[in-house]
């Protein structure tokens, strides 16, 4: 008798359709990323990872690069506005092989933010190493919380 009430309850639970609808949609996924891959939407677009922290004295911007050289990053700052691009190129290979999968990406990067806040932009700190960009960026005294005591 139990397992008669079970199968009512589940052929009456009103979520028994999403795990059909999430199977869906990860296939559909797959399908789109496949058209990209084999040309049928266009490229893929290189857009690595940042990370922006900030500390009592100073912002700390990180930037995932794999594959991009030193040489192939810019950096520049306009007012309290920070501008990374960088560019990651495909390597031409001789055509001896058929590839099979294809996941690298590839092309130019170009991301900007704005820092809230007053930086002192003659004293920011960038270094690159092992693929990952960090930014030291130093605030303005101005720029740093100030605590005002209640009376």
């Amino acid at each position: 008798m139990a397992s008669n009430l079970q199968k009512w309850f589940e052929n009456r639970s009103p979520f028994r359709g999403l795990s059909n609808i999430d199977d869906s949609f990860d296939r559909l996924m797959n399908e789109l990323m496949n058209m990209k891959r084999n040309g049928g939407l266009g490229s893929f677009e290189f857009s690595p990872s940042c990370d922006l922290a900030e500390e009592e004295n100073q912002y700390i911007m990180t930037f995932d690069l794999p594959g991009v050289n030193k040489d192939q990053v810019k950096v520049e700052v306009d007012n309290n506005q920070i501008t990374v691009s960088a560019e990651r190129k495909e390597e031409k290979k001789k055509d001896t092989k058929r590839t099979h999968l294809s996941e690298i990406h590839y092309g130019s990067y170009q991301r900007s933010f704005t820092i809230p806040g007053t930086i002192d932009e003659k004293k920011i700190d960038a270094k690159f190493e092992n693929g990952v960009l960090t930014l030291i960026v130093p605030k303005t005294e101005s720029s740093k919380l100030k605590q005002i005591p209640v009376h």
